[in-house]
């Protein structure tokens, strides 16, 4: 079984309150989607302190064991994809890495 990280990079859309409610549904919502994904280990997130060519307030990441990377990119779009309409998806990153076991 392959070990997978999801870095995620995001933050919330500019409107008053927007941040307080990207928060909540990432904690209350899309936290517990991304656990339903067969084989997620935990789901972290942290506020951004210092960067280098990335402005996002929040990185996020999800711990996944699974047999390929396709089958979690498929259990992502599956479970895991209803976002609000609080997050910046315009310029949202993600990047799935697989662990090097040489």
């Amino acid at each position: 079984m392959a070990k997978f990280l999801l870095i995620a990079l995001n933050g919330p859309t500019s409107g008053p309150g927007d941040e307080e409610e990207y928060n909540k549904w990432y904690n209350e919502v899309h936290a517990a989607d991304l656990m339903s994904i067969t084989g997620a280990k935990s789901v972290r997130r942290f506020k951004v302190v210092a960067q280098n060519r990335v402005d996002k307030p929040y990185a996020n990441v999800t711990e996944i064991e699974a047999d390929s990377a396709e089958q979690v990119m498929k259990e992502l779009a599956e479970k895991a994809s209803n976002f609000t309409d609080k997050i910046d998806r315009t310029t949202s990153i993600f990047v799935l890495g697989q662990e090097m076991t040489d």
